[in-house]
């Protein structure tokens, strides 16, 4: 025999009170406050005209001409010297301080060395930038050696576009 009508009626009356209060009340809660923007807008216009790209982390240069290295070098010629210097000024310009420079290696020699080399590269640049008026506390300089490729290291073109260092921006 089956349950009677109001029987089931008070039992799924019973089921659904609990989830329309929950729902309800979840509706007359106002919207959390968007959070403040992490950039002002012409931080962010600086950021498009110098070639920076958006990411999870910030905002990352991809310089028009490449920043690379020659094989087995990190320190930086004078066109690369010149090219750290504008940037640092315009990111000056815009009150824009807090760093971190990331050095990449191609996927020739042990993992030790590459370590080692993409921290020289990415010290080499943060160096340049503070000459250029960062404070050099405020840049963070790190090596990945040569875990995060670009190119195909199996090609010399390849290979020189991962002998690299890329700038990002960081949150205030």
């Amino acid at each position: 025999m089956s349950p009677s009508l109001p029987f089931r009626r008070r039992v799924l009356r019973a089921a659904l009170l609990p989830l329309l209060a929950t729902l309800t009340l979840a509706a007359c809660q106002s919207a959390p406050p968007a959070p403040p923007p992490r950039f002002n807008a012409s931080q962010v216009a600086m950021f498009r005209e110098l070639g920076f790209s958006q990411t999870d982390e910030g905002w990352e240069l991809s310089f028009a001409e490449k920043l690379l290295f020659d094989f087995d070098a990190h320190k930086l010629n004078g066109p690369s010297r010149v090219a750290v210097g504008k940037v640092s000024a315009a990111l000056r310009s815009v009150g824009i301080g807090h760093l971190r420079v990331e050095g990449h290696t191609d996927g020739a020699g042990s993992d030790a060395y590459n370590n080692k080399l993409s921290l020289q590269r990415a010290n080499a640049v943060a160096d340049a930038m503070s000459e250029a008026g960062i404070q050099r506390e405020d840049i963070v300089a790190l090596g990945h050696g040569k875990n995060n490729p670009v190119a195909d290291n199996a090609t010399a073109a390849g290979r020189a576009e991962n002998r690299r260092v890329a700038i990002i921006v960081l949150a205030p």
